[in-house]
């Protein structure tokens, strides 16, 4: 049996089919189900999702929206080379999930990998992208991608979009 997953990810629509998406993080299943098609009409979160071709099945999603860190959240070392202003811009993912029956199959990475190269394409201000991580296995799989911890005294993760761009060879900023 082969661990080859065929995917497309588009942008949550009514369309798609969230009943049936179950994932081993209750709060994240239910973000699914009940508020990430109310957070796209908001603005507030855009919530991209992984269906097979010619289904509508929502097999994983994670979501991106503008966000801003506190110059005060940072470390000595993150705030070098900053203007000193009270809040850096950044780019949250702030929820990614995958259903259980795709489980073994890197549709997180896949998730993941998505999420970076569209922040990277963006034609918007960021220093960073950031995740808070559910839990110690979601903080050590952001990890493996380069994320570290943000600050001294927090679970959050980052990723400076210098690095971000560098691993996807896109480029830097002018």
């Amino acid at each position: 049996m082969s661990n080859e997953i065929r995917i497309q990810i588009e942008r949550l629509s009514g369309d798609h089919d969230r009943s049936m998406f179950t994932c081993e993080q209750p709060s994240l299943t239910h973000y699914l189900q009940k508020f990430a098609g109310q957070n796209e009409r908001s603005d507030i979160a855009a919530c991209f999702v992984a269906v097979e071709p010619g289904s509508t099945k929502v097999l994983g999603y994670y979501t991106i929206s503008a966000h801003a860190v506190l110059e005060s959240e940072l470390s000595s070392r993150q705030k070098k080379g900053l203007p000193s202003y009270d809040r850096i811009p950044a780019f949250l993912i702030g929820r990614l999930a995958r259903d259980v029956s795709m489980k073994g199959k890197r549709l997180g990475e896949v998730l993941l990998v998505d999420a970076m190269a569209r922040l990277c394409a963006i034609e918007a201000a960021g220093r960073m992208m950031v995740v808070d991580p559910i839990d110690d296995n979601a903080s050590a799989f952001y990890g493996r991608y380069g994320f570290e911890p943000l600050g001294q005294s927090t679970t959050r993760l980052f990723l400076s979009m210098k690095a971000a761009r560098k691993a996807f060879g896109a480029p830097n900023a002018p």
